[in-house]
């Protein structure tokens, strides 16, 4: 039997919906927290004082774990933008990380879900201990 002249069949869409967000959109920053940001720094570029109109992650997304949260959000304005992007050594970058993991914690970057499985992962762990 040929498989080339089987007919193809489709499959089904499932009829529910995501349990959580895709991973590349969880990086992303949605309108209202875009505005929510803007806002926040008063449309002010907190490198130069200028105006700002580029939220920047400051928790990288290309790391892994930089998520489109309010609290990993830094208002800039395009120059000051594209100079941390190009800066090698990422000095700014590191400064601004430091700023934040004080202001709003270590977790400054992590979304609810990421939250939730660290609590679930501590509990797990404390389970198991009493588990031995």
């Amino acid at each position: 039997m040929r498989l080339d002249l089987e007919p193809i069949r489709s499959v089904a869409k499932p009829k529910h919906k995501r349990k959580s967000r895709k991973r590349a959109d969880r990086g992303k920053f949605t309108d209202p927290i875009r505005k929510k940001i803007k806002e926040h720094f008063q449309h002010t570029c907190q490198e130069c004082g200028g105006r700002g109109h580029h939220c920047h992650h400051v928790k990288p997304k290309g790391s892994g774990v930089g998520r489109g949260v309010f609290t990993n959000g830094l208002l800039l304005c395009k120059r000051c933008h594209d100079a941390i992007h190009n800066e090698l050594d990422q000095t700014r970058l590191k400064y601004w990380q430091n700023v934040f993991k004080e202001q709003y914690g270590i977790h400054y970057f992590r979304d609810k879900e990421d939250l939730e499985r660290i609590s679930w992962e501590r509990r797990k762990r404390v389970e198991d201990l009493y588990d031995e």
